[in-house]
């Protein structure tokens, strides 16, 4: 984990128990004081949940409700912090709010720390009887309370709702990745809006005749789709030519996806044509040219098709 996330839980122990209760935590879980919340230090998963269990020991507190607790003061700390107009900037109502949470993850992990956080991911859905349905997915089993506390408080301070959340499913499955085997838990969340004060502000619905007049529709001509969005594909169930199956794919539609294009020259016209796509770490492509492509899958209306909206991912001057 970032020094943040350590920095955070001292922020909260502090300003909950008080200075002399966090010199316990430190003592009983080895860190020397001003060692434990370096900010742009990397600490070990390990590190984090001694920590968070040490807190859980000391204040006789279950480890599910301090990191509820934690969850509900990381939204109150980083607004303070400067990010508040990030935080409502992100959506009009919940459910788009936790459609971004992907994207925010991933502007944290890529532009703000510049490092490979391995952040959760997240997948909405929308139930016929006003609820949301949320898929989380993450590499760190155990965390979910972190994700009550962040939506209640989102709720509550940003749009100014009550939600309770109840969990309706967990499951935890071993995963082969390029760094070797990780253990990756999926929990599903159902969210419930408490009062109809705010309505609009937990799921914007649209007008039916506008869906009615939207409905499949392609508001532009195919050759001004092309040229408006040049790189994109669209892939079947079978996802040919890509190293992801369509459920995986679906599981972590609002992540970014970084994809990496390998062609070779084809005698065929003289032209290159994309044989191989993969994920971008993985590195047992066949040798040819490359591409890496940046941006976002979206499931089309069949709802058995997936377009892939991208760009070149460019990060230094030299791959241009």
């Amino acid at each position: 984990q970032f020094g943040f996330i350590h920095e955070s839980i001292r922020q909260l122990m502090l300003r909950k128990y008080g200075e002399e209760l966090w010199a316990n935590v430190l003592d009983r879980s080895g860190f020397e004081a001003g060692k434990e919340n370096i900010v742009n230090h990397y600490y070990k998963d390990a590190d984090t949940y001694l920590l968070v269990d040490s807190v859980s020991v000391i204040t006789k507190t279950p480890k599910e409700q301090v990191w509820e607790l934690y969850g509900s003061f990381l939204i109150e700390y980083t607004m303070e912090m400067g990010w508040d107009e990030l935080v409502r900037s992100m959506s009009p109502n919940l459910k788009g709010f936790l459609d971004n949470l992907d994207s925010l993850h991933y502007f944290i992990d890529h532009v703000v720390y510049k490092a490979n956080l391995r952040g959760p991911s997240f997948r909405c859905e929308e139930n016929q009887d006003g609820t949301i349905t949320l898929h989380y997915y993450t590499g760190r089993p155990g965390l979910y309370p972190i994700v009550k506390g962040v939506i209640r408080e989102v709720a509550r301070r940003v749009f100014e709702i009550d939600v309770s959340l109840s969990i309706t499913g967990r499951t935890q499955r071993s995963v082969q990745m390029a760094i070797g085997e990780r253990i990756e838990e999926h929990v599903i969340f159902q969210i419930k809006l408490e009062g109809n004060t705010n309505s609009e502000n937990f799921i914007v619905k649209k007008p039916s005749s506008i869906l009615e007049s939207s409905e499949n529709c392609l508001r532009m001509t195919p050759t001004n789709f092309a040229t408006a969005l040049p790189y994109h594909f669209i892939m079947d169930e079978e996802c040919k030519h890509i190293a992801l199956d369509f459920d995986n794919i679906c599981n972590f539609i609002n992540a970014v996806f970084v994809l990496q294009a390998s062609w070779k020259l084809r005698a065929t016209n003289s032209e290159f044509t994309i044989f191989a796509i993969s994920s971008a770490d993985d590195t047992s492509h066949a040798q040819g040219l490359h591409l890496t492509l940046n941006g976002q899958m979206m499931m089309l209306s069949s709802n058995k098709h997936i377009i892939y909206l991208c760009s070149p991912y460019v990060t230094s001057i030299p791959e241009v």
